[in-house]
């Protein structure tokens, strides 16, 4: 059976599991969130707010967790003179200039539920495979450090007993199937949302894992507003780098020359999606790029119905931007991709994709150079691009 099958299998499973008690009993490992596996991603240059979502293929949570991760923390920062930040795993007070993290876990040893934990421990030393993300606002604007740093306090502020983090607290959140910003509890990836929400206002939950339940980490990782700027998978560790750059691209319109749903199907709802950014993939052949889509709140093929409708060929003025964060010295990838949408499954609903793929050495000549374009109506057969892009320093 294959990976992808059993995660199906056991997630079906857990539908039909009505019992409180059966359900624990899927939930309760006695060794912590991810098996033995260990990463080298260094917590350099990383920012307060900073979200990392880990996973170790083969272990007990890859199967039970649909998609690819399967926890998700929040990054603090490092531990300031003065600050008393408990370590949930050594059960001690840890040291100034210590990295750290909260997330909210079940183990008979770090605690049942919120926590603070070394970077070290509940990082390095736990997963596999790991992607750091950074979170842009929904027009591209970076947050503020004021701004990264209230979420990091809002997460601190549902501890027990203040946020001192001592003692560990409230319990693990066992319900996976919902999320609730203002709840008496948290798994993981529903503590890092809700921070982003409650603060913000940000909703990192791109709806695109399995069976759309509750907020995974998966969720997180296909977010329109987080980019990968770190990660480890494989053999490959990518660290993140004191230089980030964000990449703006600007769909300015698309020319269909072709017709894809005619009478009598009916006018099709036009899409788009972009998968630009870091042009990296992990060792199972997964985009690390930013995912987002057009039109449907970012969700990557989410379309109104009579939203953007086109009957026959012609032009469609999207004036549509996306942006993504690309670590310096990567790869780069400005891809988007026009779809369109109707109530009849024949496969043939997207059109052919506009794709620039850069090294580093070729795309750095653009950093700071304004706006740059493919020009007009760039013919690919059946649709024409016309697309604008401009990359800035920005960390």
């Amino acid at each position: 059976m294959t990976s992808l099958r059993k995660k199906v299998v056991i997630a079906i499973s857990l539908v039909f599991f009505s019992s409180f008690f059966a359900f624990t009993l899927f939930v309760k490992p006695t060794t912590g969130f991810v098996s033995d596996g260990v990463n080298y991603v260094s917590p350099d240059n990383l920012l307060p707010g900073d979200i990392i979502v880990l996973g170790t293929p083969g272990s007990f949570f890859d199967y039970l967790i649909p998609g690819e991760y399967s926890h998700s923390e929040l990054y603090c920062g490092v531990v300031q003179p003065g600050e008393l930040i408990w370590d949930r795993d050594n059960h001690e007070w840890m040291a100034p200039g210590t990295p750290y993290v909260i997330h909210s876990t079940k183990s008979s040893n770090a605690g049942n539920g919120l926590g603070y934990s070394t970077f070290e421990e509940a990082v390095n030393n736990h997963a596999e495979d790991v992607l750091i993300l950074r979170v842009l606002k929904p027009n591209g604007q970076l947050l503020s450090a004021s701004e990264r740093q209230a979420v990091v306090d809002w997460a601190k502020s549902r501890l027990e007993g203040g946020t001192d983090g001592y003692p560990v607290g409230p319990d693990y959140d066992i319900n996976w199937f919902s999320k609730d910003v203002y709840g008496e509890n948290y798994y993981c990836s529903e503590l890092v949302w809700a921070a982003y929400m409650a603060v913000l206002g940000i909703d990192l939950d791109s709806e695109t894992s399995t069976f759309d339940i509750g907020v995974s980490p998966d969720d997180l990782w296909h977010s329109q507003y987080t980019s990968v700027i770190a990660y480890e998978s494989g053999s490959v560790t990518v660290n993140c780098p004191s230089d980030i750059v964000k990449v703006t691209v600007f769909v300015d319109e698309i020319y269909y020359d072709t017709d894809y749903d005619p009478w009598p199907k009916g006018a099709g709802e036009m899409y788009i999606i972009s998968r630009s950014g870091l042009g990296d993939r992990d060792v199972d052949g997964n985009t690390l790029a930013t995912e987002e889509g057009y039109p449907g709140n970012g969700k990557i093929g989410d379309v109104p119905d009579g939203t953007w409708s086109r009957n026959g060929a012609g032009p469609l003025d999207w004036n549509k931007y996306f942006y993504a964060l690309v670590p310096v010295g990567r790869y780069m990838r400005i891809r988007i991709e026009a779809w369109e949408d109707d109530s009849v499954t024949d496969g043939d609903d997207q059109y052919p994709v506009w794709q620039w793929y850069w090294s580093y050495s070729t795309w750095q000549g653009y950093i700071n150079n304004g706006w740059c374009w493919s020009g007009s109506r760039v013919d690919l057969g059946d649709c024409r691009y016309t697309i604008w892009f401009k990359i800035d320093t920005v960390y």
